[in-house]
């Protein structure tokens, strides 16, 4: 039993022997990015007096004339929300007034909260107005409707009576009688009297 608790020793000190200067080595090795990116202060000189030690907080909540200020569309009314610009009057989350919200698949038309699904004068979108008796359905006018019916025939107009003669024109004057029989017919000024032997019916 001795013999082999030596060998056990024996051989635990010959790995002890070969681990050590392994270990001494790694421990003396430091990783690269630490020596590159090893500092000493977290910003230069330069920048700590090149930044404003007192920085302006961001948004509107204290600077609320901001929203004012931009390119905006004439129907917008800019109001400053929960620290953000909005528009009162297209915004479904402050609409009309800061955190009104609209139901579900409603919208903001013009500060108001409108079902677009089924208004008739903002059908779809904002201003889509339907035609006359024309319903909204899911957004669109006249859906599953049937289709208009065509316009009745108007009745046809009676004739118009003839004009009274005038008082200044000429009346016709009788045609003279070329023979007898037949009544004699009037004839038109400017017109010759008819041959003999024409019995056509006269004409009144």
């Amino acid at each position: 039993m001795e013999w082999l608790a030596k060998t056990l020793f024996l051989s635990f000190l010959l790995q002890l022997l070969v681990l050590l200067p392994i270990a001494m080595a790694e421990a003396n090795v430091k990783p690269k990015w630490v020596l590159q990116n090893e500092t000493t202060d977290g910003a230069s000189p330069w920048l700590r007096n090149a930044a404003n030690p007192r920085p302006r907080p961001g948004g509107c909540m204290f600077r609320p004339w901001i929203c004012e200020q931009g390119e905006h569309p004439p129907t917008a009314r800019m109001r400053c929300c929960r620290n953000r610009c909005v528009d009162l009057n297209s915004d479904d989350a402050h609409c009309g007034l800061c955190a009104l919200r609209c139901p579900f698949t409603w919208q903001c038309c013009r500060g108001v909260c409108i079902n677009t699904n089924i208004s008739p004068l903002n059908c779809g979108r904002c201003g889509n107005r339907c035609p006359f008796r024309v319903p909204c359905s899911f957004g669109m006018c006249g859906y599953a409707q049937p289709p208009p019916r065509p316009p009745r025939p108007f009745p046809p107009r009676p004739p118009r009576p003839f004009p009274p003669p005038h008082p200044h024109r000429p009346q016709p004057t009788p045609c003279p009688p070329t023979q007898p029989g037949p009544p004699p017919r009037t004839c038109p000024p400017g017109l010759p009297p008819p041959l003999a032997g024409d019995h056509s019916p006269s004409r009144s």
